[in-house]
């Protein structure tokens, strides 16, 4: 299972902070996917559940943060199956409370569907570097509204200038 590398020396360090603060062993259960991989994956899915529910539930090739390299799917060796019962678990929760330290976020959260286009996953975490994450996680906001606010400002910014 791989990812970028410095996105991959954080996850190392928050896998070994997981263990050293709360005695919670993380796992690396999904990681950089390839476009082909990540076809299968959508194609599966939507022979399942149908592509409306698919769309909300896997990204379709060419759209996902695992083909980035920067996004991880975590779990625990009790439980490498990718579900919401994992944000319950006391592992997923210090993973919530603690990944933006490490430079990652929470990237799909249930409120968070209709701005994001993908239902709660509260294993998914995306790399985005310390600063970052920590803004993101203390205005408890979406990427993609964190992006904006960015731009606003660099744009209020060219401006005032």
């Amino acid at each position: 299972i791989t990812m970028r590398k410095e996105a991959a020396h954080a996850l190392e360090r928050m896998f070994q902070a997981a263990k050293e603060e709360g005695g919670y062993t993380l796992i690396a259960v999904s990681g950089f996917r390839s476009y082909g991989q990540q076809s299968a994956i959508f194609e599966r899915k939507v022979k399942n559940v149908g592509k409306e529910k698919a769309m909300l539930l896997v990204a379709p090739p060419g759209a996902s943060e695992h083909q980035l390299g920067l996004a991880m799917d975590l779990g625990t060796p009790q439980n490498q199956k990718l579900n919401e019962a994992f944000g319950d678990t006391e592992a997923g929760e210090w993973v919530r409370t603690n990944c933006h330290r490490f430079g990652f976020i929470i990237r799909y959260k249930d409120e968070w569907t209709d701005i994001t286009g993908y239902a709660d996953e509260p294993w998914h975490v995306r790399y985005v570097g310390v600063e970052h994450a920590t803004r993101i996680y203390e205005m408890d906001i979406p990427l993609e509204y964190y992006i904006d606010t960015l731009r606003t400002v660099q744009y209020d910014n060219i401006l005032n200038e």
